[in-house]
């Protein structure tokens, strides 16, 4: 019996020496030996039964997100993603991805079949330095990533070139013949600095993204220039202080950002591999990115989770670890995906949904048992280290660590960029003199108010203060829905001859039947238009009725309008006209 056992050690301590060295093998050059399936299952066959590790329970699939609210947007993102083998990586993890409004991971390598392996891994001597590695995929790989409900990717980190500009050049075209855009990486300099902008239900987002110098024994062949391929990198002195170059390029790469989207988010790939908390440089980097006004940072390179810091109410994730990464490194099987909820151009919560990667294999799913404890214990203890409270969520199937934006949001000053678009002026193709004004007014729909896109006729010398008019009641608080506008209507004035301010393109009306004209005590209809019922007017309680003393009238009058709710012979509470002096 005790000859068995010592035969079961001998045998298992065999296989265990032969994974390690193929796991070498792997690690060196990011691509495993045609008989490495083979090798494995040759050498596990032949350890007794009672030494052999039992298969592990198969993990369900992540559940969608919950619903958003309307307005609401969800941006997921998650770290590493390394798919050396051309396969399906995703399949517990595409409810999460797909569920999400837009979806961003970290591409750890280039996807490519041609290249030479950079020199800066290797020392003098023409060896690959000690822990450098040399990862590549297939092309195919970005068709997966679409499949799996990505949209897009970081490229700026420490292995995007380890075979040169060529699999770069190659990797961006796959990545563009797929559909999915990318960042921090590019033909040039200028592109890779590029910022990568999308929108979500109406809220415009930028990323940027760098790689720290210090994930590197170097930059050459890695760094972007004004001729050539490649990635831009951030750097810093001894004191963990980013030098003044990379603080003047983000700072400068932020405000470009800011004038194209309403949520800017700076991207990172430093930090020490393995460590638990952020070292001094990506602190101060984060910092310094929200100071010069990105509103959140994520980052990663260290495969392990790090701790979730708010910093002038704004988000800094460390580090998110791993998600889908071949390794036999235990710590680094532990990870999450962080889902950001947006609304108005601002984050309402972060979301960070624990994931467990298949050994070996890498494969994302949810973390369950005693692995989704530790998850958890994790990062809401290092959260709470960097002063950020965190509530874990034991929803039966979802379970989740969420991190509420305590602030309250400020008034809104100004409108979305996606909004702006939506306000302008333009000459009337067939009316001499008058313009259409086209803008945005707030409507009711089910339990809730909805933007929807409205126009009017006004005469051209009053187009411009027109759509100041209804930007302002648009970005009011109150948000005063709309749904029934006339603008210029060739009639006459009531009860006389002459031409009506509606003819002249000088008066409005807004929600007639809730805001009637009152003649005699009866509510009328003027003759020259449609015939409509109208209703009561009810100021305060119908929620269509326009009060005396509501955005509506104030943005009309403090523009020298006049409002036909003050008129003493018949009153006119739909009606706002701008004579000529």
């Amino acid at each position: 019996m005790k000859a068995r056992r010592i035969a079961g050690i001998l045998v298992v301590t065999i296989a265990v020496a032969a994974a390690f060295a193929v796991g070498w093998l792997i690690g060196s050059d990011g691509e495993r030996p045609a008989w490495f399936a083979a090798g494995v299952a040759h050498v596990t066959q032949w350890a007794a039964p009672d030494q052999v590790e039992q298969a592990e329970p198969e993990p369900p699939p992540f559940p969608p997100p919950s619903p958003p609210v309307a307005g609401e947007a969800t941006i997921l993102f998650v770290g590493d993603v390394l798919p050396l083998e051309d396969r399906d990586y995703f399949e517990k993890a595409r409810p999460l991805i797909s569920g999400a409004d837009f979806a961003v991971c970290n591409l750890e390598c280039p996807l490519s079949t041609h290249g030479a392996r950079t020199p800066l891994k290797f020392d003098g001597r023409g060896r690959v330095i000690q822990r450098e590695y040399f990862f590549r995929a297939s092309p195919s790989q970005a068709g997966r990533l679409v499949d799996a409900g990505f949209d897009a990717v970081t490229l700026a980190n420490n292995h995007i070139m380890d075979y040169g500009g060529e699999a770069l050049l190659e990797t961006l075209a796959a990545l563009e013949h797929a559909g999915l855009k990318h960042v921090g990486a590019g033909p040039d300099l200028q592109a890779a600095r590029e910022p990568m902008v999308f929108e979500v239900e109406g809220q415009t987002v930028a990323v940027i993204a760098y790689v720290s110098a210090l994930t590197l024994p170097g930059t050459d062949h890695f760094a972007a220039t004004d001729e050539t391929a490649g990635t831009v990198f951030v750097s810093g002195g001894q004191d963990g202080r980013p030098s003044e170059q990379c603080r003047q390029m983000v700072r400068n790469d932020i405000r470009a950002a800011r004038s194209l989207a309403d949520f800017v988010v700076a991207s990172f790939h430093w930090g020490r591999e393995a460590s638990k908390e952020p070292a001094a440089l990506p602190r101060s980097l984060a910092h310094w990115s929200i100071d010069c006004g990105a509103d959140m940072v994520v980052a990663h390179h260290p495969h392990v989770l790090q701790g979730i810091e708010i910093y002038q109410g704004r988000p800094i994730a460390y580090s998110l670890g791993n998600f889908a990464f071949p390794t036999s490194w235990e710590t680094n099987h532990f990870s999450g995906a962080l889902e950001v909820r947006l609304s108005g151009g601002a984050w309402q919560e972060l979301v960070l949904h624990p994931v467990m990667l298949r050994f070996r294999a890498g494969d994302p799913a949810p973390a369950q048992g005693a692995d989704l404890r530790r998850i958890v214990d994790r990062v809401m203890s290092l959260s709470a280290d960097l002063g950020t409270t965190c509530e874990f969520i034991e929803d039966e199937g979802n379970p989740r660590v969420v991190i509420a934006n305590t602030e309250a949001a400020p008034a809104r000053s100004g409108l979305l960029k996606a909004e702006e678009a939506r306000f302008h002026v333009a000459p009337h193709p067939e009316l001499a003199g008058m313009s259409t004004v086209h803008f945005l007014a707030w409507d009711l729909e089910g339990d809730g108010k909805v933007a929807k896109s409205r126009s009017l006729v006004v005469a051209s010398a009053l187009a411009q203060e027109t759509l100041e008019i209804f930007r302002e009641i648009y970005l009011d608080p109150e948000q005063f829905p709309i749904h029934d506008l006339v603008g210029y209507n060739y009639r006459t004035i009531a009860g006389g001859t002459g031409l009506s301010n509606h003819a002249l393109g000088r008066a409005i009306d807004i929600n007639r039947a809730e805001n009637p004209m009152i003649q005699g005590g009866e509510m009328i209809v003027h003759p020259d238009e449609p015939p409509y019922e109208p209703g009561e007017w009810r100021p305060g309680e119908d929620p269509y009725s326009i009060t005396p003393d509501g955005p509506v009238v104030r943005a009309f009058k403090s523009r020298g309008w006049h409002w036909g709710g003050d008129w003493t012979s018949c009153k006119d509470y739909q009606h706002f006209d701008r004579p000529r002096r």
